[in-house]
């Protein structure tokens, strides 16, 4: 059937009604009260997913999964002084909204009076507040609140955006999946869902999440039907019930993936984790007899290390250096060789800020900070580790290299029995959760989130494929790598967690570079850092493959791709991407033909590649790069309804 509109030269289709999509919907409606000639618009706003949260932060999941971004760190509206077309439209943070929804005073708790204003205006319902009482007291700037209560904030801000768009324009849910999208003779496009229905769109905006991928053919292993592989997904939709408990589970990954399951496994069948001073974790975890046996790997071999405790936001890191290069080659249009050009900035960076918090926090050992830092200027990158090594016999030097292969930084690179392994990781972790409980006063912990925090201004000054092809397979592609790992692992509450869940004997490590075939009826996980493979009937995925539109599993972008309406993004060497091409002013995909497509435009995650910064929830103070597309991509729709940019 065709869904009814006002006409569909009159008609905006947004396809994903995450926080992306929402965005869109709230930017539109700023778009349109600018403009006073504005006739009847109709949005169509469509997502199998809840709406206003997507698949990731819907409100139904469990509670004990909870962001990795906190709480004072991420909000949904422009400020005053960001780069946007529409006017701005002030709101709450997440925190602020938290504080609001407690009843905290605005004066008193630093929240201008606009901001206030605008929250009594539009107050969530009481239900929110008292759903969420309990997380809501205990939550500070620096929680990492539950998904679910971020979600309650976006179902929020959807519904503000409702509340305030025009009278002129009519808003429509789908709840189904676009699966199609074609030109009609006309001059707009008609998209199909998955549902039969068809919408007809004089502009179309696709803001996706994080895009599924074709899944690796497990078949050819020739399992029975009779093992269970969990494929990779949204861990609060895993089929985690069909482990059973007291049976042995593989999972591959030992990132955000894998502490969510890790966490839906134990506490979510009923286990308890109690404070236990006498213990190496501070913890002492309950089993409750549902909990399976872990046996993780993955590439590293090592858990992501945990988010240091700052009992504050984090901090802002100087980035002198790399500032300055930066603003030099944002003066020129040329290709930056990232290797040469930008690695020895961010390295001198994080040399820097290790060693003034070892001044600091030792300052016998590091009398003269003012010398170090002119070595550091006057060595070569890759030779500062040596040479301070040599000036300072007693001192354990800051080495990113080393540090980037954490098995070998920590004496694993023999071979050892799991066992032995798992005991040498524990003792690791140990270690890890001493350095984020030290905050700032960690040297090692400056000089890696120093690299950590630079991955934004660093993807920034490469996007649309500036870096040499060469180092951004290269050292790019390593240093960004290793700032996941540095600055994008879990709260260390989780890090604890898993040390006490070894200690209770329910997780251990098989080591790195794993690999899993089926023989005698079951998966074996064989690593070589071990070289002694474990077997189970139950294999997890908690790897989440980045999205790569060469080998997507949504419907929509395949049909786009094979129809020649989009084309994948290449380096300068004609090298392929895993992300679709925009044109990065107005968020239109390029066609085959190497034009801008007139009506469809393509904002998030997929197009990574081209467009940093995708991925990030905007944070406030930040100009966030997130509201800018969404911001672009609702202004050049609309005037994709005129033909006039």
């Amino acid at each position: 059937m065709i869904s009814p509109n006002s006409g569909s030269a009159q008609s905006i289709a947004i396809i994903g009604a995450g926080p992306r999509g929402t965005s869109v919907l709230e930017r539109l409606g700023a778009a349109v009260q600018a403009i006073p000639d504005q006739g009847p618009l109709t949005v169509h706003l469509i997502d199998d997913a809840q709406h206003g949260t997507g698949e990731v932060w819907r409100t139904d999941q469990p509670g004990e999964l909870c962001m990795n971004t906190l709480a004072g760190a991420v909000t949904m509206f422009t400020e005053p002084g960001s780069t946007v077309s529409a006017p701005v439209f002030r709101g709450p943070t997440l925190y602020e909204w938290i504080q609001l929804l407690r009843g905290e005073k605005p004066d008193e708790a630093g929240i201008d009076t606009p901001v206030a204003e605008m929250f009594r205006r539009y107050r969530p319902a009481p239900a929110v507040a008292v759903a969420f009482s309990d997380e809501l007291r205990a939550t500070r700037p620096e929680s990492n609140p539950s998904r679910r209560l971020y979600g309650a904030y976006l179902r929020w801000f959807l519904h503000i955006a409702r509340r305030t768009l025009p009278p002129q324009v009519t808003l429509r849910h789908h709840r189904s999946r676009a699966v199609a999208l074609t030109a009609d003779a006309d001059g707009s496009d008609e998209i199909t869902l998955a549902d039969g229905s068809v919408i007809t769109a004089g502009a179309t905006v696709i803001a996706p999440g994080w895009q599924r991928s074709a899944p690796e053919n497990i078949d050819k292993l020739g399992a029975p039907d009779d093992l269970t592989w969990i494929k990779p997904g949204n861990p609060a939709d895993q089929p985690l019930n069909r482990v059973v408990p007291g049976e042995t589970v593989l999972i591959r990954g030992l990132g955000m993936g894998f502490f969510d399951a890790m966490v839906l496994l134990t506490v979510g069948r009923g286990g308890r984790f109690v404070k236990n001073d006498s213990s190496r974790s501070g913890l002492r975890y309950i089993p409750s007899g549902q909990e399976p046996r872990i046996v993780a790997a993955s590439g590293r071999g090592y858990p992501l290390f945990p988010k240091s405790e700052y009992r504050t936001l984090p901090p802002r890191m100087p980035h002198n250096r790399l500032r300055a290069v930066a603003r030099e080659l944002s003066a020129t249009t040329g290709p930056i060789d990232f290797t040469e050009q930008v690695w020895p900035a961010v390295a001198r960076d994080a040399h820097e800020a290790y060693y003034r918090a070892l001044h600091r926090t030792h300052p016998t050992l590091i009398p003269d900070p003012e010398r170090l830092v002119a070595v550091i200027d006057t060595t070569a990158v890759q030779d500062i580790p040596r040479v301070l090594a040599e000036e300072l016999p007693e001192v354990t030097v800051f080495d990113p290299v080393r540090e980037a292969d954490p098995l070998a930084a920590r004496g694993l690179s023999g071979e050892l029995s799991p066992e032995a392994f798992t005991d040498a990781v524990a003792a690791g972790l140990v270690v890890d959760i001493a350095h984020a409980a030290a905050g700032r006063d960690s040297a090692l912990k400056e000089g890696l989130w120093s690299i950590a925090s630079a991955r934004k201004p660093v993807s920034v000054l490469g996007a649309g494929g500036r870096y040499t092809p060469e180092s951004r397979r290269g050292c790019y592609a390593w240093m960004m790598a290793f700032g996941r790992m540095a600055g994008s692992g879990p709260p260390a509450f989780r890090s604890r967690e898993l040390l006490a869940l070894v200690d209770a004997g329910i997780v251990s490590f098989l080591g790195a570079h794993p690999t899993v075939e089926v023989s005698d009826g079951v998966f074996r996980m064989h690593s070589p850092t071990t070289r002694r493979p474990t077997a189970a009937r139950v294999l997890l995925d908690a790897r989440l493959p980045a999205p790569d539109i060469r080998r997507t599993a949504e419907p929509l972008m395949r049909d786009l791709l094979q129809r020649g309406r989009m084309r994948v993004f290449r380096l300068s060497d004609g090298t392929p991407t895993p992300s679709p091409e925009v044109d990065p002013v107005t968020q239109r995909i390029i066609g085959a033909d190497g034009k801008p497509d007139p009506r469809v435009h393509l904002i998030g995650i997929p197009t990574h590649a081209q467009m940093p910064d995708t991925t990030i929830s905007p944070m406030p103070g930040t100009d966030a790069t997130m509201l800018q597309t969404t911001d672009a991509a609702a202004v050049h729709a609309l005037a994709a309804l005129t033909g006039v940019d």
